[in-house]
């Protein structure tokens, strides 16, 4: 291909190519993103633009936590975090000085926020899960998940003997992404009145309760209980609103009229799901009993904004020992339950509502 210059007309055949340049470069140096994010999310950048406002990049230097900090490498830095667009470039008016701020992006990962996936960005990234990335193709052997091969127990067993990552990453992350999610979810659930002529609802595996504490506000009338693992509710903070219980969802559920369980299912594979599932259906009525999940529909319509999200979950519940599933993938697996139907509630988020009926 002869050289480009900004007059040159190109060829069909040739913009195509450029393109696919682009696109190979781009899926070729897209790690390069999840490490700026995680880096500015470490060093508190978005809380330290949120503290001072619009900032220049020397007095940004001197509030980031690094002893002997080269300004021109932070300079080439903050210019690829523009270039994300998780900061954006002002012009002082009187000073004419350059300054940065925050961006809707960027408003996310103020940790300080109460909507922030500040906490989730660092579980995601951190260094024992972002390296199981690079056991793919072991993963497609299909014998164990990439992180059992690697560290040579389940995720869930290094969850639970670590309570350092449970604290720091896990509880903190799943707090945060429930309480971006629970609104959407709540307005599903009203909109579509799927908690009318229900008296009492258990959330499995709820940790400290933040998404049925959004329940009980909105429907007040509801009893409303926190089902987990005993280790997980004498660690949590209670709520006078809600009542908990110590419980495993793979013996029994407690029974009430709905079962609801977020981001839970997704976890786990097929045959793990329909015991908890059967548990699930065990503990509500036959008339009028539902189950409610909150999990990834990878198919939905919904969102499309989501849709590689959805797709990366899915790569990465794989990796994991979990499974997302497809609209067809949730019918077999509720059907295999023993569920007479169920329903699909698209919301504004990457989960979907799924009510399992009786």
């Amino acid at each position: 291909m002869s050289a480009i210059t900004p007059n040159t007309v190109l060829k069909p055949f040739e913009k195509e190519e450029i393109k696919a340049q682009a696109q190979v470069w781009k899926h070729m140096f897209g790690f390069a993103e999840t490490i700026m994010l995680r880096t500015i999310v470490s060093l508190g950048i978005p809380d330290i633009v949120h503290s001072h406002g619009p900032i220049t990049l020397s007095q940004l230097a001197t509030q980031l936590p690094i002893k002997s900090l080269s300004i021109d490498k932070l300079n080439h830095f903050m210019r690829y975090v523009v270039h994300m667009k998780l900061l954006k470039i002002s012009t002082d008016e009187i000073t004419k000085e350059s300054k940065y701020e925050l961006t809707p992006a960027s408003e996310l990962l103020v940790k300080s926020h109460n909507k922030s996936l500040a906490p989730y960005v660092m579980l995601q990234t951190h260094p024992e899960e972002f390296s199981v990335w690079g056991h793919v193709v072991d993963c497609l052997e299909g014998k164990k998940s990439c992180w059992e091969s690697t560290y040579g127990v389940s995720v869930y067993a290094t969850v639970e003997k670590s309570q350092e990552m449970y604290n720091d990453l896990v509880n903190d992350a799943m707090t945060s992404h429930t309480r971006i999610m629970v609104p959407a979810v709540v307005s599903g659930l009203m909109k579509e009145k799927v908690l009318d002529g229900i008296g009492s609802i258990v959330d499995v595996a709820g940790s400290s309760g933040v998404a049925t504490k959004a329940i009980v506000d909105a429907f007040p009338h509801i009893k409303c209980s926190v089902m987990d693992l005993s280790h997980v509710i004498d660690s949590v903070i209670k709520d006078p609103k809600l009542h908990y219980v110590a419980g495993d969802m793979f013996t029994s559920v407690p029974n009430a009229d709905a079962i609801f369980l977020k981001s839970t299912l997704h976890n786990y594979g097929d045959d793990e799901c329909l015991k908890i599932l059967s548990n699930a259906k065990e503990a509500i009525p036959c008339a009028g009993g539902k189950v409610i999940l909150v999990d990834i529909v990878v198919d939905i319509e919904g969102l499309p904004e989501f849709c590689s999200a959805r797709l990366s979950m899915e790569m990465e519940m794989m990796l994991m020992g979990g499974k997302e599933r497809t609209k067809k993938e949730w019918e077999t697996l509720l059907s295999k339950a023993g569920f007479s139907h169920h329903k699909i509630i698209p919301i504004v988020a990457i989960e979907s509502i799924i009510v399992a009926y009786a």
